[in-house]
């Protein structure tokens, strides 16, 4: 019998590779090889060339709506490699090319806290496994939309929907966003050119296999980005100046009292080492000089700030680097590190957030916990989270590799490079260590962003195919194992107007922390209702409605209040 099986997926394979959908991807891609060549671009778009290479011909087209929306995985069967595959997919689905964005930049800004407390959203890992496992095997439900729909009904399940339906909208642009900056200036031809590929690439082979082209290519993924994160903090952590895991960026100067720092701008600058003051951007983040104000902005006399009981301060130089304030005879006085002010209170926010609310709404991490035999799937959730939490952890490392070079070797950072790498921008840490490194550092984040923008359109189809469509034609969302062909197109159709819908953002510049902490802020209501659905019976709508909303209305106000209009009208 194993022989048989195995004589038979031989033939499978054989008859694939003879396929038209394969020859015709690959003779495609070559032919982008030959122009690419002809136009002598730079080597980094080679590596997007490769990662087609390495995906599209190996996503054939999912006939099958069990394929299409759940990768051909049986629910009722024990098996190895099933834990294999929804461990891998699990792992690399939640590492975000922004996650690892942020947590370099919170690394550079915090230290060794700034990595713990943006890997402690990943406790997600571990709540979602728990809720999934008790709602399936409890009351047989089998999808997170299903279960919002008995238990809360139809309003219920459209909020819910919308909410996905924002989430997923947001992690287009937000990871796109990240693999532009490693080609060009922001909004250049090259940065647009690197977004729109990078989407069109997931988008395609999802368009084409759905769930089970991004379960297979995840397996593949997942092995090169645990291989080229180790490489990338190797290099880094050999080259840093002093120990990464004891350097404290943080901190405030306090100048003597005659200090001539104060009495201007030219003054101020001349505090900064004279090895570093060619550079604008340096200078700038070194020393600042903030001349006499009033707190509210428009005032500019302090008679007229003291009639209105407005805060007059003096003119000041701000030093922001313990080497810059001893050269300028001040006295330095480092932010702890394990407080609140120095991180913790992100490292408790990700963790309620993480275990309680943020990844109810990311059909990306919930839809995986209704594949596979509840028990696998537990087990692939937590294997999953362990190396999930240990890659974002250890990468806030390269930026806190940045920080500490641009603050304790100014000299040797190039004046282009200074502000990202004080920012602890990973393109800039990468680029200063040359082209090879350069090169894997942007293969982890083109990897990471086109891994979890595969799962964002698996997801989309599934949103938009048996859920919405099934709402729409039986009046309640479908899970999909109901789904037929009608759903696959209509899921496929979504794809595509995802992948458009969700780069326009791009357009206006936004951050890619925003997409962590506003859709974050939004939800914070969702995670009762969803944990009430393991034990809760009945018709109870208002158990749904009362949190969610009440999160949403946060969630708005901190939007609009980040705008620069609502900031204007605020000053």
């Amino acid at each position: 019998m194993v022989a048989l099986a195995n004589v038979a997926r031989k033939r499978a394979i054989l008859a694939y590779l003879k396929s038209w959908y394969f020859i015709g991807s690959i003779i495609c891609l070559a032919a982008a090889f030959v122009g690419m060549m002809i136009a002598r671009l730079d080597l980094q778009w080679f590596w997007l060339l490769l990662f087609a290479v390495s995906t599209i011909p190996f996503a054939p087209w999912a006939h099958k709506p069990q394929d299409f929306f759940r990768g051909g995985i049986i629910t009722d069967k024990k098996s190895a490699s099933n834990w294999i595959v929804l461990t891998s997919s699990t792992f690399v689905s939640w590492i975000f090319a922004k996650s690892i964005l942020n947590a370099s930049t919170l690394g550079a800004s915090y230290g060794i806290v700034g990595g713990l407390a943006y890997a402690s959203w990943f406790v997600a890992f571990f709540s979602v496994p728990l809720v999934a496992y008790f709602m399936r095997t409890r009351f047989g439900y089998r999808s997170l939309p299903q279960a919002i729909y008995a238990r809360y009904g139809g309003l219920a399940a459209l909020a819910f929907g919308l909410a996905v339906a924002y989430r997923l909208e947001q992690e287009v642009w937000s990871n796109s966003l990240v693999v532009a900056s490693f080609y060009g200036p922001v909004q250049s031809p090259a940065w647009w050119a690197a977004a729109v590929v990078s989407t069109a690439i997931p988008a395609f082979y999802c368009f084409t296999g759905g769930m089970r082209a991004s379960l297979f290519t995840d397996v593949f993924q997942a092995m090169v980005k645990v291989v080229f994160v180790v490489a990338v903090v190797a290099v880094v952590g050999s080259q840093a100046p002093t120990s990464l895991n004891t350097f404290n960026p943080a901190g405030s100067c306090s100048l003597p009292a005659d200090s001539a720092a104060a009495t201007g701008s030219e003054a101020c600058t001349a505090a900064i080492p004279w090895k570093v003051t060619t550079c604008p951007a340096a200078q700038k983040a070194m020393a600042t000089y903030a001349g006499a104000a009033c707190n509210y902005t428009s005032i500019n006399s302090s008679d007229t700030c003291a009639l209105v009981s407005g805060v007059w301060s003096p003119p000041s130089c701000k030093i922001s680097q313990q080497p810059v304030c001893a050269a300028a005879g001040g006295t330095w006085q480092p932010r702890n590190m394990w407080s609140l002010e120095g991180g913790l209170d992100m490292l408790i926010v990700g963790l309620l957030q993480g275990a309680l609310s943020y990844p109810f709404f990311d059909p990306v991490l919930t839809d995986r916990a209704f594949l596979a035999e509840p028990k696998t799937m537990v087990w692939s959730f937590v294997t999953g989270g362990i190396f999930a939490i240990g890659t974002i952890f250890i990468f806030g490392f390269v930026g806190v590799f940045g920080a500490m070079e641009a603050i304790l070797k100014p000299e040797s950072v190039p004046c282009d490079m200074f502000a990202g790498m004080l920012a602890g921008q990973p393109a800039a840490v990468a680029r200063y260590f040359g082209t090879a490194v350069f090169s894997i550092v942007n293969l982890v984040f083109l990897v990471s962003s086109c891994t979890v923008l595969d799962s964002t359109f698996a997801s989309t189809s599934k949103l938009f195919g048996p859920e919405l469509l099934g709402a729409i034609r039986r009046g309640r969302p479908l899970p999909p194992q109901m789904a037929t062909q009608r759903h696959a197109w209509a899921g496929r159709l979504a794809i595509v107007f995802m992948a458009v819908i969700g780069t326009l953002p791009l357009l206006a510049g936004p951050t890619a922390l925003d997409a962590t902490t506003i859709s974050g802020t939004m939800v914070v209501g969702l995670g009762p209702p969803v944990f009430a659905l393991t034990f809760l019976k009945g018709y109870r709508p208002l158990v749904f409605h009362l949190p969610f909303w009440t999160g949403v209305a946060f969630g708005v106000v901190m939007q609009l209040s980040s705008t620069p209009w609502a900031q204007g009208l605020i000053n």
